[in-house]
């Protein structure tokens, strides 16, 4: 709808109500009951039909909904309207003009609706309204001057609306005046001083500035909220000398400074009421005000240079007099001064560094042992490996024997003790399928078994073997053990595994047995021991299978066809 549309509505609706003041006073309708029509013409929407029962038809309008008539005085044999109340009835429009010449009218509640549109002045013409509750509106425009005239007023809410302008003067005049609020509205200007009948004041949320009048008054005050205001300065003393101490006020989230005066009005405040103001201090924040130290109470002492972080450091208790002016002493003597830290903090800093650098000592030296550990792994393989590269070049080491055997040996000589008293026992544990498989020596520490072979293994010949070093991989080693007759033998000597018994490892290693490939090299027995596990191979004079693997050398024939699948049984890698 356009606003000449809306503007020719209006015309119209004014020229059915005075076409409706000539119609109804011939049916006898009551003065009140057409400036009460007056308002329902001028209400654009009632979604919840709350005036389809003004009539024009009735002689008084006592019934109609919202209505409250009584009798004023003596005088009057009828009842007039002494109040109209229509709160959250959802209704649309505006206020008229007439409403106020309802002469006997006393309570006027329109709050929580939709109503726009200026204050009118001539709603102020109702002297005897004792209650005017016009809030949760869309009103404009400002309060005037003649809100004087209402010397009977004793409730005033206009807030949450869109009133601006300053506040008047003669608001602190209304001595029935009880309660008034006008928050989250533009009001402007300064805070009038001089109530002395009000108890609940509320102007929060508005755009008042200037200071805290010295005159207040607020004798019978109870709540006083005027946060979120534009008000500045500091709190004058005398703002506070006739509110009484048990009254609740809140001056948060202005723009106030200073020391809080030290009276039982504002120490019996909490602190949230003083919120929002960084310029404040005093006790009632618990937070002392800094102590100004004049130049001029130390003309002969001027302060020594310092660097920034010397600057820094909090003031100590108990500091040299020599250096602490006396302005600071009662802060340096407490510790709290504003600006340093409080001894809780300090100790909280220092526990801090002190668990953070015990926790880089920790990680440090975890790092340092497992390096010192790895270096002394990889020391002793290289010493090994020189060892071995030596006893192969030396002629000598021939002599030398199965050396690494050392628990072979031990137990070879403990089966040559008791050679007559284990025959029986071995007799027992041989089955038939396994004497068909190959041969077994078992004493009661170690079980050599021969897999696969012309020549049937004895512990006694692997004892008198030569032992060579060919390297390492992973936790096993690799050996080469030549026996008396001249046969060569590769033996793996398997470290640590997740195989802890006899069947199981024996299980492994005959299905390694049982692959055949042009690349695998044939197992030809193995030795089981508690602390001693070995694979006893064919030995293979031509180099490792890394070397021919990954050799850079021209010669075809040293390249392989190495399409394999690999796979890990006993803890080793073994390729197909």
């Amino acid at each position: 709808m356009s606003f000449q549309s809306v503007q020719l509505h209006l015309w119209w609706r004014i020229l059915a109500l005075e076409l409706l003041l000539l119609g109804v006073q011939s049916f006898g309708l009551s003065t009140d009951g057409v400036l009460l029509l007056s308002f329902k013409y001028s209400i654009l929407g009632d979604p919840l039909s709350v005036l389809q029962s003004w009539n024009n038809q009735d002689q008084t309008p006592c019934s109609w909904n919202g209505v409250t008539c009584g009798s004023p005085g003596a005088d009057n044999t009828y009842s007039r309207v002494t109040g109209l109340s229509l709160s959250n009835c959802q209704l649309l429009g505006s206020i008229p003009a007439n409403l106020g010449m309802i002469q006997h009218l006393q309570n006027l509640d329109l709050s929580n609706n939709s109503l726009s549109g200026p204050l009118p002045f001539s709603l102020l013409n109702a002297t005897q309204l004792r209650f005017l509750d016009l809030s949760s509106n869309m009103i404009s425009g400002y309060l005037p001057e003649t809100i004087g005239r209402l010397q009977n007023l004793e409730l005033l809410n206009l807030s949450d609306n869109y009133l601006a302008g300053t506040l008047p003067a003669n608001l602190t005049a209304l001595h029935n005046l009880t309660a008034v609020s006008l928050k989250n509205n533009n009001f402007t200007g300064n805070l009038p001083g001089g109530f002395r009948t009000v108890q609940v004041l509320d102007l929060s949320s508005n755009l008042l500035n200037g200071s805290l009048p010295r005159d207040f008054g607020g004798t019978n005050l109870h709540y006083l909220n005027l946060s979120y205001n534009n008000l500045s300065g500091l709190i004058p003393e005398e703002f506070a000398n006739e509110i009484p101490s048990n009254t609740t006020i809140d001056l948060s989230f202005n723009n106030l400074t200073g020391e809080i005066p030290e009276s039982s009005l504002f120490l019996n405040q909490q602190t949230s009421s003083f919120a929002g103001n960084p310029g404040l201090c005093g006790q009632p924040l618990r937070s002392p005000c800094p102590i100004p130290s004049s130049a001029t109470s130390l003309p002969n002492i001027s302060a020594p240079a310092s660097p920034s972080a010397i600057a820094a450091i909090p003031k100590i208790i108990g500091s040299s007099p020599a250096t602490t002016p006396p302005g600071e002493s009662a802060t340096g003597s407490t510790g709290q001064d504003e600006g340093g830290l409080k001894p809780g903090t300090i100790i909280g800093i220092v526990i801090g560094d002190v668990a953070g650098v015990a926790v880089l000592g920790m990680v440090f030296f975890y790092v340092y042992h497992y390096l010192k550990k790895r270096r002394n792994i990889e020391a002793n393989i290289k010493k090994e490996a020189t060892t071995a590269k030596d006893s192969w070049s030396s002629s000598s080491s021939e002599s030398r024997g199965f050396t690494r055997w050392a628990c072979l040996r031990k137990r070879g000589e403990n089966e040559e003790d008791s050679e007559s008293t284990s025959t029986g026992k071995e007799a027992e544990i041989l089955d038939h399928s396994q004497r068909r498989t190959g041969h077994h020596e078992q004493n009661r520490e170690g079980t050599l078994v021969t897999i696969d072979g012309e020549k049937e293994l004895e512990i006694e010949t692997l004892l008198k073997a030569s032992a060579y070093i060919l390297g390492a991989t992973g936790s096993s080693i690799m050996y080469k053990a030549v026996l008396d007759d001249g046969t060569s033998f590769a033996v793996r000597r398997i470290g640590e595994n997740h195989v802890e018994r006899f069947r199981d490892f024996e299980t492994q290693v005959r299905a390694i047995a049982k692959l055949v490939h042009p690349n695998l090299v044939r197992i030809r027995g193995f030795y089981w021991g508690v602390d001693e596990k070995l694979i006893i191979y064919d030995f293979v004079p031509n180099g490792c299978l890394a070397n021919a693997r990954y050799s850079k050398s021209s010669n075809p024939k040293s390249k392989l066809d190495l399409s394999l699948h690999c796979f890990n049984l006993t803890g080793s890698n073994y390729c197909v």
